[in-house]
């Protein structure tokens, strides 16, 4: 037996067509499919983390392991990308260098010109582009400028929030 929710209306419900049921909108917390960049944006504080090309690897570590991430962006003067420092890139120059990597600066270990995305870019894009290049995490600018950087855990996450919100929008066109 289907849960009330989803079952046709019964003999006392003909007489007031008026449904209560709940709304995806209110079940899921979304105003419509097709979530955008800047919609995974606006569930964080706006702190964005990032380093300068000639921090030490040894402080990016630190940051890293402090912060409980696995990327920092690495940004020129006016705030722009120009690299990303990830822990793939991290175990990559200690398997070159050894111990001698944190004497190192960020700018020789970083990963140049990353891949950016923008607030508009809708997150299959994202999600598509992101497993096409094989990396996790995607910096987020708003006029060449650093606004963001969104890992594929946030992209998986909310596109299956937007499953979720498409899946309920069908039931509900099928109970009526």
């Amino acid at each position: 037996m289907s849960p009330i929710s989803y079952q046709g209306p019964l003999e006392i419900d003909e007489k007031s067509r008026h449904t209560h049921s709940q709304s995806a909108e209110s079940s899921m917390g979304l105003g419509q499919p097709g979530l955008t960049v800047e919609s995974m944006l606006s569930d964080r504080k706006g702190v964005v983390h990032s380093v300068t090309p000639h921090s030490p690897v040894k402080e990016v570590v630190a940051e890293l392991s402090r912060l409980r991430i696995g990327a920092l962006v690495v940004i020129d003067n006016s705030n722009e990308p120009i690299g990303i420092v990830t822990e793939r890139d991290i175990v990559h120059c200690a398997e070159k260098h050894g111990a001698a990597m944190f004497d190192l600066l960020s700018e020789a270990i970083m990963t140049a010109d990353p891949k950016v995305c923008h607030p508009e870019d809708k997150i299959e894009s994202v999600m598509k582009r992101m497993s096409d290049g094989g990396f996790r995490h995607m910096p987020v600018t708003d006029g060449g400028k650093l606004i963001g950087l969104v890992s594929i855990r946030d992209v998986v996450r909310h596109r299956m929030m937007e499953i979720e919100y498409e899946n309920l929008k069908m039931r509900q066109a099928i109970v009526g």
